[in-house]
């Protein structure tokens, strides 16, 4: 695979060493020390803020693409197609599954298409800093949340992991502005649900991405501070055969700076004014269970409940941060099983307190998904 052409980075840092590599081998579910589900080129307009949406409110769903190029070869890429599926907020690790797309959304993706000369052009070569020439975000078509989109996190607004897809074509010379004629074709236009399956794997193909970063507010009722509580799926809803998943719930070390992550949506949303810093202590408990709720519709359809569950304590009480709970699943075929993380939390905790939070799903072969997760306390 070459590194010419142009990507959906994760981040600064995932488009410098995968521009570095010249394209090289790339796994970055198993072997990527960052959380590749917390893509910041992929993001909701329009409604709370960049990665939480509202039922009856326009989305738009906008993706970053940035160009890029071999030493010496300058790279003219065209985006003509790209297309974004909301998801219910899972931690599946490696590619999609149609079956996790919300409601409102199946076999209907958010899009955008061109193939003419005015479609969205990027230059490889640039710096990601500067966008003038080698990056753009791309609008897609719009999107309207329903109810049913969501799992229970309210019955207003919830989150939703997003996953996208980029395709065109590259031309590249040494001398621009004359491009060769012999273009080379980037990524794939997927838009059929069926075909998340089989063509998208956001692990190794660097034109895909995923979203999945989640802002959950704990505020007080009747003066008493109200622990949170966020809903989520987790399995392997594509594997034909039994299978076994560890699913685990830590907290961060922020290191006396709120997560980048978290902030950046935060410093956009409504709790913005908050007086926003880091928890100096992390949650007293953080627990994994079933979400024992009752389900209709499509949700109804898909679930196919783990037929063991055997719970750890990960030693919270002994490490400042990074303790927590964790669950071993024995999973039927395509099984998906409805959890949700609860919280208590310090009742000292300040308002703008921010806990940082990562849900995470390891698979026997060692790939990775999870959640971001920011709690923030509100008075």
């Amino acid at each position: 695979m070459s590194a010419i052409g142009f990507m959906i980075p994760l981040n600064k840092a995932d488009y410098t060493s995968y521009a570095s590599n010249v394209g090289g081998p790339r796994n970055i579910c198993a072997t990527d020390p960052s959380s590749w589900w917390t893509n910041e080129n992929i993001q909701f307009t329009g409604t709370v803020d960049a990665t939480t949406a509202r039922v009856g409110d326009t989305v738009v769903i906008q993706v970053g693409v940035q160009g890029l190029t071999n030493e010496g070869l300058a790279a003219f890429s065209v985006i003509q197609n790209v297309q974004a599926w909301v998801c219910y907020p899972n931690t599946v690790a490696g590619g999609a599954s149609a079956s996790l797309v919300v409601p409102s959304m199946q076999n209907n993706p958010a899009s955008y298409s061109d193939t003419t000369d005015s479609a969205f052009e990027v230059e490889g070569g640039g710096v990601y800093e500067d966008p003038s020439f080698s990056f753009h975000w791309i609008p897609l078509s719009s999107w309207t949340p329903t109810e049913d989109d969501f799992l229970g996190q309210s019955s207003h607004e919830g989150h939703c992991c997003v996953i996208a897809n980029a395709a065109g074509f590259a031309n590249y010379s040494n001398m621009p502005p004359n491009p060769t004629p012999d273009p080379i074709p980037e990524g794939a236009v997927i838009t059929p649900d069926s075909e998340l399956s089989s063509q998208i794997n956001i692990c190794t193909n660097p034109w895909q991405g995923q979203r999945n970063v989640a802002i959950v507010a704990a505020g007080a009722i009747g003066g008493i501070r109200a622990n949170p509580i966020f809903h989520f799926l987790s399995g392997a809803p594509e594997l034909e055969t039994s299978s076994k998943t560890t699913i685990a719930v830590t907290a961060i070390d922020q290191k006396g700076q709120i997560d980048p992550v978290i902030f950046k949506v935060l410093s956009s949303g409504p709790h913005a004014r908050l007086p926003l810093k880091p928890a100096s202590s992390p949650p007293k408990s953080l627990r994994l269970v079933r979400h024992p709720h009752e389900r209709g519709g499509w949700l109804a359809e898909i679930i196919r409940e783990a037929e063991e569950i055997v719970e750890e304590l990960l030693g919270l009480d002994q490490h400042k941060f990074g303790g927590g709970h964790k669950l071993n699943l024995s999973l039927p075929p395509r099984g998906l099983q409805p959890l949700r993380l609860e919280v208590e939390l310090d009742p000292t905790d300040p308002p703008g307190a921010v806990h940082a939070i990562d849900i995470t799903q390891t698979d026997a072969n060692g790939a990775r998904g999870g959640i971001r997760v920011g709690l923030v306390v509100i008075p």
